[in-house]
């Protein structure tokens, strides 16, 4: 992210992960509000892709994946149709069989911020296991905190 992008959405702390993204209508309510669960969604594609896929991660079967077991959102300020906000990602900690991310949207200061604990799951038994250790490297790389105990 550079320093004109963090200047034009308002944002504020290190986040590893960026990504823009222009409110659909799809995602908005008869008055053009983006919609509660619009917000999730936006920071389900930054968990799945850059804050698991990216790191060496699969969703396969047989593979380890992640699982939420905790969210928190806290809902800010509204975005409309066409607003163009910034969803940032960082990895706010990292245990033995579950991680921490946390999540803001920011459009002109931040919009909403969600936090999750997620929980490292084998597919085919789904049993808890640990988090596989190069995820585990790459989380602590991005500035995670090691709680693993």
């Amino acid at each position: 992210m550079t320093p004109e992008d963090r200047a034009a959405f308002g944002i504020d702390g290190n986040w590893p992960v960026a990504r823009r993204h222009r409110i659909r209508w799809s995602e908005c309510d008869a008055l053009g509000h983006a919609n509660n669960v619009a917000y999730l969604t936006l920071c389900e594609d930054l968990r799945v892709g850059p804050g698991w896929s990216a790191l060496g991660g699969t969703f396969a079967p047989g593979s380890v994946s992640p699982v939420v077991a905790q969210l928190e959102a806290r809902y800010l300020k509204s975005l409309v149709f066409e607003d163009e906000a910034m969803v940032t990602l960082r990895f706010a900690a990292v245990k033995r069989t579950s991680f921490v991310h946390e999540y803001a949207v920011w459009r002109q200061g931040l919009c909403f911020s969600c936090r999750t604990v997620l929980v490292a799951v084998d597919q085919t038994s789904g049993a808890r296991v640990p988090v596989p250790p190069p995820i585990r490297a790459a989380m602590l790389a991005a500035g995670a905190k090691d709680e693993a105990g």
